[in-house]
Protein backbone atom coordinates (compact mmCIF):
# COMPACT_ATOMS: atom_id res chain seq x y z
CA UNK A 1 0.00 0.00 0.00
CA UNK A 2 1.42 3.50 -1.00
CA UNK A 3 1.53 6.13 1.69
CA UNK A 4 1.93 9.51 0.89
CA UNK A 5 5.40 11.64 2.38
CA UNK A 6 3.46 12.93 5.39
CA UNK A 7 1.51 9.26 6.75
CA UNK A 8 4.99 7.72 6.43
CA UNK A 9 6.17 10.54 8.78
CA UNK A 10 3.05 10.40 11.25
CA UNK A 11 3.47 6.39 11.05
CA UNK A 12 7.43 7.09 12.07
CA UNK A 13 6.75 9.39 14.72
CA UNK A 14 3.96 6.77 16.54
CA UNK A 15 6.79 3.91 15.97
CA UNK A 16 9.47 6.04 17.64
CA UNK A 17 7.06 6.44 20.84
CA UNK A 18 7.46 3.90 23.70
CA UNK A 19 4.33 2.57 23.38
CA UNK A 20 4.49 2.72 19.87
CA UNK A 21 1.81 5.53 19.89
CA UNK A 22 0.10 8.32 21.77
CA UNK A 23 -2.38 11.37 21.98
CA UNK A 24 -3.01 12.58 19.25
CA UNK A 25 -2.79 16.33 20.52
CA UNK A 26 0.79 15.23 21.17
CA UNK A 27 1.70 13.91 18.17
CA UNK A 28 3.94 15.93 15.42
CA UNK A 29 4.08 16.39 13.07
CA UNK A 30 0.45 17.49 13.38
CA UNK A 31 -2.11 14.84 12.46
CA UNK A 32 -4.84 15.99 10.10
CA UNK A 33 -7.78 13.87 9.84
CA UNK A 34 -7.40 12.81 5.75
CA UNK A 35 -4.36 11.18 6.42
CA UNK A 36 -5.75 9.55 9.96
CA UNK A 37 -8.40 8.19 8.31
CA UNK A 38 -6.15 7.01 5.40
CA UNK A 39 -3.64 5.26 8.05
CA UNK A 40 -6.39 3.90 9.78
CA UNK A 41 -8.30 2.51 6.95
CA UNK A 42 -4.96 0.44 5.71
CA UNK A 43 -4.61 -0.91 9.01
CA UNK A 44 -1.55 0.35 10.09
CA UNK A 45 -2.66 2.38 12.69
CA UNK A 46 -5.77 2.25 15.48
CA UNK A 47 -7.53 5.09 16.95
CA UNK A 48 -9.41 5.02 20.01
CA UNK A 49 -11.09 7.70 22.35
CA UNK A 50 -9.32 7.65 25.68
CA UNK A 51 -10.73 10.27 28.34
CA UNK A 52 -10.49 13.62 28.46
CA UNK A 53 -6.80 13.53 26.69
CA UNK A 54 -8.51 12.47 23.80
CA UNK A 55 -7.66 10.54 20.35
CA UNK A 56 -5.42 7.75 21.22
CA UNK A 57 -3.28 6.42 18.13
CA UNK A 58 -1.29 3.17 18.01
CA UNK A 59 0.66 1.59 15.49
CA UNK A 60 -0.73 -1.56 14.64
CA UNK A 61 1.69 -4.91 13.87
CA UNK A 62 0.13 -4.47 10.54
CA UNK A 63 1.47 -1.08 10.96
CA UNK A 64 5.34 -2.06 12.35
CA UNK A 65 5.43 -4.38 9.16
CA UNK A 66 4.78 -2.18 6.74
CA UNK A 67 7.62 0.35 8.24
CA UNK A 68 9.84 -2.93 8.38
CA UNK A 69 10.01 -3.22 4.48
CA UNK A 70 9.58 0.47 3.60
CA UNK A 71 12.28 2.09 5.57
CA UNK A 72 13.45 3.80 2.35
CA UNK A 73 9.74 5.52 1.99
CA UNK A 74 10.01 9.02 0.82
CA UNK A 75 9.40 11.86 3.32
CA UNK A 76 8.42 15.25 3.16
CA UNK A 77 11.37 17.22 1.83
CA UNK A 78 10.22 20.10 3.90
CA UNK A 79 9.20 19.70 8.10
CA UNK A 80 10.18 20.98 10.93
CA UNK A 81 9.50 18.13 13.22
CA UNK A 82 11.75 15.76 11.25
CA UNK A 83 14.68 16.55 13.61
CA UNK A 84 12.71 15.58 16.48
CA UNK A 85 11.24 12.17 15.35
CA UNK A 86 15.12 11.51 14.18
CA UNK A 87 16.21 12.26 18.02
CA UNK A 88 13.61 9.91 19.35
CA UNK A 89 14.69 7.22 16.47
CA UNK A 90 18.30 7.13 17.65
CA UNK A 91 17.47 7.35 21.24
CA UNK A 92 15.21 3.72 20.80
CA UNK A 93 18.43 2.44 18.27
CA UNK A 94 20.76 3.53 21.21
CA UNK A 95 18.80 1.19 23.35
CA UNK A 96 18.34 -1.31 21.25
CA UNK A 97 22.00 -1.78 20.82
CA UNK A 98 23.20 -1.18 24.86
CA UNK A 99 20.53 -4.01 24.97
CA UNK A 100 21.87 -6.43 22.19
CA UNK A 101 26.11 -5.32 22.82
CA UNK A 102 25.74 -4.23 19.14
CA UNK A 103 28.09 -1.56 18.08
CA UNK A 104 27.02 0.80 15.77
CA UNK A 105 28.65 -0.60 12.71
CA UNK A 106 26.67 -4.34 13.04
CA UNK A 107 23.77 -2.13 11.93
CA UNK A 108 25.07 0.37 9.64
CA UNK A 109 28.36 -0.82 8.57
CA UNK A 110 28.91 -3.12 5.90
CA UNK A 111 27.22 -6.12 5.87
CA UNK A 112 28.97 -9.61 5.36
CA UNK A 113 28.15 -11.17 1.99
CA UNK A 114 28.10 -14.49 3.30
CA UNK A 115 24.88 -16.47 2.89
CA UNK A 116 23.40 -14.46 0.35
CA UNK A 117 20.08 -14.08 -1.51
CA UNK A 118 22.08 -17.18 -4.18
CA UNK A 119 22.94 -19.17 -1.17
CA UNK A 120 20.49 -22.79 -1.27
CA UNK A 121 17.66 -23.64 0.88
CA UNK A 122 19.17 -26.55 2.60
CA UNK A 123 22.29 -24.68 3.88
CA UNK A 124 20.12 -21.86 5.38
CA UNK A 125 17.91 -24.12 6.51
CA UNK A 126 20.69 -26.09 8.13
CA UNK A 127 22.24 -22.53 9.59
CA UNK A 128 18.81 -22.02 11.20
CA UNK A 129 18.00 -25.20 12.34
CA UNK A 130 21.34 -25.32 14.54
CA UNK A 131 21.03 -21.45 15.79
CA UNK A 132 17.15 -22.65 16.99
CA UNK A 133 19.11 -25.31 18.84
CA UNK A 134 21.98 -23.41 19.85
CA UNK A 135 18.94 -20.80 21.77
CA UNK A 136 17.39 -23.84 23.24
CA UNK A 137 20.52 -25.80 24.61
CA UNK A 138 19.84 -28.36 22.37
CA UNK A 139 16.30 -29.18 23.41
CA UNK A 140 13.28 -29.58 20.65
CA UNK A 141 9.78 -28.62 20.79
CA UNK A 142 10.83 -24.80 22.46
CA UNK A 143 10.10 -21.40 21.07
CA UNK A 144 12.09 -19.18 19.83
CA UNK A 145 11.26 -15.49 18.65
CA UNK A 146 12.51 -14.75 15.49
CA UNK A 147 14.28 -11.82 16.67
CA UNK A 148 16.90 -14.21 18.22
CA UNK A 149 17.57 -16.33 15.11
CA UNK A 150 18.06 -12.86 13.21
CA UNK A 151 20.66 -11.88 15.90
CA UNK A 152 22.75 -15.32 15.48
CA UNK A 153 22.40 -14.92 11.92
CA UNK A 154 23.02 -11.23 11.03
CA UNK A 155 24.96 -11.75 7.95
CA UNK A 156 21.52 -13.71 6.08
CA UNK A 157 19.89 -11.07 4.41
CA UNK A 158 15.93 -10.58 5.55
CA UNK A 159 14.47 -11.87 2.17
CA UNK A 160 16.44 -14.97 2.22
CA UNK A 161 15.69 -15.29 5.88
CA UNK A 162 11.91 -15.41 5.67
CA UNK A 163 11.83 -17.42 1.90
CA UNK A 164 13.24 -20.26 3.79
CA UNK A 165 11.52 -19.99 7.30
CA UNK A 166 8.30 -20.04 5.47
CA UNK A 167 9.40 -23.01 3.49
CA UNK A 168 10.89 -24.38 6.68
CA UNK A 169 6.95 -24.00 8.21
CA UNK A 170 5.81 -26.63 5.58
CA UNK A 171 7.84 -29.05 6.98
CA UNK A 172 6.43 -31.72 8.93
CA UNK A 173 8.39 -31.33 12.81
CA UNK A 174 9.18 -27.39 11.90
CA UNK A 175 6.28 -24.75 12.36
CA UNK A 176 5.96 -20.83 12.94
CA UNK A 177 3.58 -19.59 15.48
CA UNK A 178 1.87 -16.39 16.31
CA UNK A 179 1.40 -14.94 19.48
CA UNK A 180 -2.01 -14.41 21.61
CA UNK A 181 0.01 -12.45 24.44
CA UNK A 182 -0.05 -8.99 23.14
CA UNK A 183 2.08 -7.62 26.16
CA UNK A 184 4.92 -10.43 25.26
CA UNK A 185 5.31 -8.97 21.89
CA UNK A 186 8.26 -6.59 22.38
CA UNK A 187 9.01 -3.70 19.01
CA UNK A 188 12.02 -6.61 18.34
CA UNK A 189 9.51 -9.14 18.57
CA UNK A 190 7.63 -7.75 16.36
CA UNK A 191 10.27 -5.79 13.96
CA UNK A 192 11.47 -9.28 13.75
CA UNK A 193 8.31 -11.39 12.66
CA UNK A 194 7.29 -12.30 9.79
CA UNK A 195 3.61 -12.06 7.39
CA UNK A 196 2.52 -15.53 6.33
CA UNK A 197 -0.42 -15.81 4.39
CA UNK A 198 -1.66 -13.01 6.51
CA UNK A 199 -1.29 -14.06 9.84
CA UNK A 200 1.92 -12.73 11.80
CA UNK A 201 4.70 -15.13 12.52
CA UNK A 202 7.12 -14.41 15.80
CA UNK A 203 8.64 -17.35 16.67
CA UNK A 204 9.77 -21.11 15.32
CA UNK A 205 9.35 -24.08 16.59
CA UNK A 206 11.53 -27.42 15.58
CA UNK A 207 9.86 -30.92 17.26
CA UNK A 208 12.81 -33.16 15.77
Amino acid sequence: MALNPMQTLILWSLLAKPDGGGFQKDIRPIVKKPDRDALVNAGLIASAKRGKPGLWLEATDKGWAWAAEHLDAELPKRTTVGGEILQAWLTRLKAFLAARDFALADVLGPQPAQASARASYDSLRERIREAYFDATGAHPNQRVFLDVLRGKLRDIDRASFDETLRKMHLEHGTHLSGSDNPPEITPAIREASLDFKGERMVALWITQ
